[in-house]
């Protein structure tokens, strides 16, 4: 089971992998979309890292997130992400740039931010 800075260390990468991507002229928005789940995802588990939890898979993670009370505000954020890159991984959905820029960006810089805040 990762560690809690193993968690942050991999947020981190996938949100500098994201980064990497110019989101107005990349072909791969599916890919940011991707990117931006999964560092959302590093951030929730290194929270559960410091409870000694992990998360076997996405459905356990969601009924975590619900579960605990210092999570539920970053829920709807999280779940959004995630739907996101469900369609990004698994369906021929089209994305626009500001579905990242006035969307996803937002709602992943949230669950950061609150996560970041119970580490502290």
């Amino acid at each position: 089971m990762p560690a809690k800075n193993q968690h942050l260390n991999k947020a981190q990468h996938d949100e500098d992998f994201a980064a990497s991507l110019d989101v107005d002229t990349t072909p791969y928005l599916d890919w940011i979309i991707t990117g931006l789940f999964y560092s959302a995802l590093h951030y929730v588990e290194a929270y559960f890292a410091t409870l000694r939890v992990h998360s076997p898979d996405h459905r356990t993670r969601d009924s975590s997130i619900c579960r605990d009370h210092k999570l539920r505000a970053i829920f709807a954020d999280f779940s959004e992400l995630k739907n996101f890159s469900i369609n990004a991984r698994y369906y021929d959905c089209r994305f626009e740039p500001r579905d990242v820029s006035r969307n996803l960006r937002p709602r992943l810089e949230r669950v950061k931010t609150h996560i970041l805040r119970l580490l502290e």
